[in-house]
């Protein structure tokens, strides 16, 4: 299992998630699943997405980062993307 984690900075939790619900899913359809994190001070958020092999999530890349642009044009802000292997899952 591998993970995309980004980092959401600005205060647009409600237009970014409102957003994300009506955003094309097209080259996402291999998700396996979705967290989508807000700091209790609504300031800033952080996505979680994971995917079953590294070609999977290599493979959605042109899609995640289509949102990403989006998303900055809202927060005015980078989306700083990381990447991991699942070590352990419970």
């Amino acid at each position: 299992m591998y993970a995309r984690v980004s980092k959401i900075p600005g205060n647009h939790v409600e237009q970014i998630l409102e957003h994300l619900k009506n955003a094309s899913n097209e080259g996402l359809e291999e998700v396996k699943g979705a967290y989508f994190l807000v700091d209790e001070k609504k300031e800033k958020m952080m996505t979680i997405t994971l995917w079953e092999t590294k070609e999977k999530a290599e493979a959605s890349l042109p899609a995640a980062k289509r949102i990403f642009k989006e998303l900055e044009k809202i927060t005015g802000w980078p989306i700083e993307t990381e990447h991991y292997k699942v070590a352990m899952q419970e």
